[in-house]
Formats: structure tokens, C-alpha cells, sequence
């Protein structure tokens, strides 16, 4: 105070960054785990330079069930190990999107508008409301989502930077697929062929045949398309066999969702890019899924039978 006096200067009244990462002003605790594909597997926090790549202070190791909060930074990291790292909000609610590491915590400080909570709730509301009046889904979730960009809920960069632009370019690839199998006759030509191959077949063979083209079909096209398509033809199959075709309709109905095996349908590709998985990954966990919806699904209907 007496420099101050002396050399005439006038004390800041603003708080220095430093004073507010003492006093926890917009900064937090938040918990990250390191992604499947991400690039800092295998190299310790002090080789990626953690630090300054990151600007976070990591706190917490944890490898399974081993927890490390003394120094780790000679501790190779591994694809699931989880940090609890301290930053500010604003650094930490990047990690949302992040290739490396994925943020587990939601988000708290500056960025959470709590006033504006049951507007959003509201605009959600009025957004499902209107598809019970018959207005199209697509158009009823736009409107809301223009609502609660217009009310403030959260601004135009927040809703952009929310879109994950890769899914959208993947299904907007898919859904021309699915209908040049439809218009072309593709779709039609599999099912008609299925139902000439299986005339005379065992119950056993028809249930199973019917529930892998369902599987596949569900793949290439919607699964409601696939369910439309394949009814009217399984329902023929069961002619001559003594198999209730209603359980023939079932099967078909509940295979079409059976899509674990490739990132084609939508919700497989909208976990896609937050997941960091490819379609080996899908592949891979997907054909076991895959046959075991299948071996579950024709067992049952076959007890039905």
C-alpha cells in the first residue's frame, strides 16, 4: 500500500484471472474419459503436453479400478481411463465434441441459463404437441428449435456447433439408397425371390430365412419400408406350411429393427462420430448382437407356433 502511495497508482478494482481461479469463479471440476480412437492412447500426459494442449489441470487418474492422484504424468493412457480435471467452464464445455476426450460432467458456470429452463421445456412441449395435430415431425422440431434459438435459450453459433454435420451428410446419403432400392425394384425383386425358395420349406427354415432378409433389408432401406415390403410376402410363405401368418407379420416387424451391424441406420450413425467408431467396430460388436437378436427372436415366435 505504501508503493501504491508513493508511486501514485490506482488499485484495479477488476478481479485478475489468477484471483479468480482462487476464488473458483466460472471454473470447476469435470470429468473426461479417454475416447476409443483418440490420438493421446499410449502417451503419457507429460508427452502430449497435457497442460498446454488441453488448458486443464488434470487431478485424477483412473484405469479400471485403479486410482492414481499423486503424480501420474509418467502414466500411459489408455482408451475408457477417466480424468477429473480442473478448468474453466468455458474450456471444458470444448470438450462436448472432442476428438480425444469426451466430457462426462455436464457443464456448469457462465454458460448454464437457468432462468430459461422451463422456456425450453415449454418450447419442447409445444414442439411434440404439434405432431399430435398432425403437423410432420420434421417441420414440428424445427419450429421448436427456431423458438428456442429466437427466445434466447441458446444463440445461432450454439445451435450450429450442436449439429453433428458429418451425420447429417451420412444419412442424407443413405436415404437416396433406400429409395433407389425401392424404385428399382431391387427390394421387391429379394422378397419375391424369398417367397419362391421358401414354398415347401420346413417352419424352422422359413422363420429363420425370413428374419435375415428382414435383418438385411433393414440395413438398406428404412425399417418401415422393410416391414411393408417383406409382411405381404412373409404372410404368403406361410400359405401351405400351418404357420400363423400373424407370427410370420411379428417376426418380420421385429427383425427390421435388427440394424446393429452397420452405421446405415440413423441411430447407429448418430453415435457414430461422438463414439469414435468406425464400421470395423460395428462389425465387430454388431454381427454377435446381430445373431443373437436373431437366434431370440425366431425362438420365440417359433414356440408361438
Amino acid at each position: 500500500m505504501r508503493f501504491i502511495g508513493e508511486s501514485g497508482c490506482i488499485p484495479s478494482t477488476t478481479k485478475s484471472r489468477l484471483q479468480a481461479i482462487l476464488d473458483g469463479e466460472g471454473f470447476g471440476f469435470a470429468e473426461l474419459i479417454v475416447r476409443p480412437k483418440a490420438s493421446i492412447i499410449g502417451k503419457t500426459p507429460r508427452e502430449t503436453m497435457f497442460r498446454q494442449t488441453f488448458a486443464i489441470e488434470p487431478i485424477v487418474h483412473q484405469s479400471g479400478e485403479n486410482e492414481n492422484r499423486a503424480d501420474f504424468s509418467n502414466t500411459p493412457l489408455a482408451a475408457g481411463d477417466t480424468i477429473v480435471a480442473y478448468g474453466s467452464w468455458d474450456t471444458l464445455r470444448l470438450f462436448a465434441r472432442h476428438q480425444d476426450l469426451l466430457l462426462v460432467t455436464h457443464p456448469e458456470g457462465h454458460g448454464v441459463r437457468h432462468q430459461k429452463g422451463y422456456l425450453a421445456v415449454l418450447l419442447f412441449a409445444a414442439a411434440i404437441c404439434l405432431t399430435i395435430t398432425g403437423v410432420p415431425l420434421s417441420l414440428a422440431l424445427l419450429t421448436g428449435a427456431a423458438g428456442m434459438v429466437l427466445s434466447g435459450v441458446l444463440t445461432m453459433d450454439e445451435a450450429y456447433h450442436a449439429v453433428d454435420w458429418k451425420t447429417i451428410a451420412l444419412i442424407a446419403g443413405l436415404i437416396p439408397l433406400g429409395i433407389a432400392m425401392e424404385k428399382s425394384g431391387a427390394a421387391a425383386l429379394v422378397a419375391e425371390s424369398l417367397a419362391e425358395t421358401l414354398t415347401g420349406a420346413y417352419p424352422l427354415v422359413i422363420l429363420i430365412a425370413i428374419a435375415i432378409v428382414a435383418t438385411v433389408l433393414s440395413l438398406l432401406i428404412s425399417n418401415v419400408a422393410a416391414t411393408v415390403l417383406l409382411v405381404p410376402i412373409a404372410m404368403l410363405s406361410a400359405t401351405g406350411t400351418g404357420i400363423d401368418p400373424r407370427a410370420l407379420a411379428l417376426l418380420v416387424a421385429v427383425c427390421a429393427s435388427n440394424s446393429f451391424i452397420l452405421p446405415t441406420h440413423q441411430v447407429n450413425a448418430l453415435l457414430m462420430g461422438p463414439g469414435g467408431y468406425t464400421t470395423k467396430d460395428y462389425l465387430k460388436a454388431g454381427s454377435i448382437m446381430t445373431v443373437i437378436f436373431i437366434a431370440v427372436a425366431v425362438t420365440l415366435i417359433y414356440l408361438l407356433i
